[in-house]
């Protein structure tokens, strides 16, 4: 099956590595020139907490020069999301199926406004992986990598069976699931409560049980993404404060894909994340004042580092 691959992130490049690795046709999508030429020149990093680095090539390419995939998987941040669809038409082979394997919510309503809902895939990644510099990633290491078919999906079991089948040759674990969507808000739930605050104050994950106030915001966050969920029908179980409590133990060390995008100053995915619960919430008349606050705080903390930068 041919793989198309969009965007050259920390996530987009190691999967690109990884199919190419497993001798799958895989191509790297990017929407700049100067940048698919730079990948192509010299290929991807991948560099281990253990001091091994290789240089692996990639076919990269534009949208328009990748032709036709069986699997197109969205591996841009959520901001980009509605840019990056816009290429789907150009990628995606009838019959094919487009994954989004992303964080957050509103990023499968984006790719259903260009392609429909009915060739899409959803899937949730725990994967501890930077990009240093273009073409550069660090990979800490992997979880589990769980794939579904949302509401309206046409994708039927054994398809879903043959995407599974490709990210386990290359190397990944990883399973298919009947409910999806309780999934997606169940990562949101640690997402929203852990990402926010530890990119407010600079700090890795295994600090953030330690500072008692923010803590506190965290669980109180989580909990009102329990709350919309359940008011939606979904089951996203488990005590937030204890769910919380084991992700930030497990990746001390990590520093969340929020705060690195502060630290390199690039806008955040707010609006996927806490943003998305305090919409949702209000439309469910469901009150989620703390994801509400830690949107506007975020959203103004992007629109600072866009002045320092203008």
């Amino acid at each position: 099956m041919k793989i198309a691959v969009i965007g050259p992130g920390a996530v987009g490049c190691l999967l690109a590595v990884s199919f190419a690795q497993a001798g799958e046709d895989v191509h790297l999508v990017d929407y700049r020139p100067q940048r698919v030429a730079l990948l192509r020149k010299q290929g991807i990093s991948l560099k281990t907490l253990q001091g091994e680095t290789r240089l692996i090539p990639v076919p990269c390419g534009l949208p328009g020069e990748v032709g036709p995939c069986g699997l197109v998987i969205m591996a841009v941040k959520a901001h980009q999301t509605e840019a990056a669809a816009s290429s789907l038409p150009l990628l995606l082979a009838p019959g094919g199926s487009a994954l989004s394997l992303q964080n957050g919510l509103g990023n499968l309503e984006a790719m259903a406004r260009v392609v429909g809902p009915e060739p899409l895939l959803a899937g949730i990644t725990f994967l501890g992986v930077t990009r240093q510099e273009e073409g550069q990633i660090l990979y800490a290491g992997q979880g589990e990598m769980i794939i579904g078919a949302p509401p309206g999906s046409g994708v039927g079991a054994q398809e879903i069976e043959a995407v599974v089948a490709l990210f386990t040759q290359a190397g990944f674990a990883c399973r298919a699931v009947a409910d999806i969507q309780s999934l997606l808000w169940d990562k949101l739930m640690i997402n929203a409560g852990i990402n926010p605050l530890t990119a407010l104050l600079r700090v890795p994950n295994g600090a953030l049980p330690d500072l008692p106030e923010a803590w506190s915001l965290a669980v109180a966050a989580a909990a009102e993404v329990q709350a919309v969920a359940k008011a939606q029908g979904l089951a996203v179980s488990g005590d937030p404060a204890e769910r919380l409590l084991l992700v930030c133990q497990a990746t001390a060390k990590n520093r969340s894909s929020m705060l690195q995008d502060v630290l390199a100053g690039r806008p955040t995915e707010i609006e996927s994340l806490n943003a998305q619960v305090a919409t949702r919430g209000q439309a469910l008349h469901i009150p989620t004042p703390v994801n509400d606050l830690l949107t506007r705080l975020l959203r103004s903390l992007d629109a600072s580092i866009s002045l320092r930068v203008g």
